[in-house]
């Protein structure tokens, strides 16, 4: 299950400054919460039995990708990745959206961003990709294209640790 937490009922004081829980899921037995705190985005993965390696490089809020209101997510067994996520983060405004082509016809409500990035789940881990797409323009919802999954999940790194036995 994913939603977007009420900003109100999910804050806490953690050293001065506000956490805020943007967005959660929960796949596999792991829970993933995004957060913002202050202007940093950040992760908390509970990931039983799993390494958890790598940071969010995306400016917060950040959101994970749907289609129809469910995270997307996809496998690719060729690389040893049984799922694939990706958050948005980098929001943009109204003017923004109106140069990707928002009229007065769109919904404006629509929380979009300028990049996203990916997180990959192994047998034995929970990757937070070091790679990130910029320069585009993405809503949470539609989501994005496979073909941007595939991608994440083939990254050089990625395609040379499913061939290492220490990441199997």
């Amino acid at each position: 299950t994913s939603k977007v937490e009420d900003q109100k009922e999910n804050t806490t004081q953690k050293n001065k400054k506000i956490l805020k829980v943007t967005d959660t899921f929960s796949v596999d037995g792991i829970n993933f919460k995004l957060l913002q705190n202050g202007d940093q985005a950040e992760i908390k993965i509970e990931a039983k039995d799993r390494v958890v390696k790598g940071n969010i490089k995306l400016s917060p809020p950040c959101y994970f990708l749907k289609w129809n209101g469910k995270v997307q997510s996809f496998a690719y067994p060729d690389v040893k990745v049984a799922h694939t996520l990706i958050f948005l983060g980098d929001t943009v405004g109204t003017d923004v959206k109106k140069y990707f082509g928002f009229n007065e016809n769109s919904d404006y409500s629509k929380i979009c961003g300028e990049a996203t990035q990916g997180i990959l789940i192994k047998k034995d881990s929970v990757i937070v990709t070091e790679r990130v797409l910029d320069g585009g323009f993405t809503c949470v919802d539609p989501g994005t294209d496979q073909k941007n999954f595939w991608d994440f999940a083939h990254t050089r790194e990625t395609y040379k640790q499913s061939r290492n036995p220490k990441y199997r």
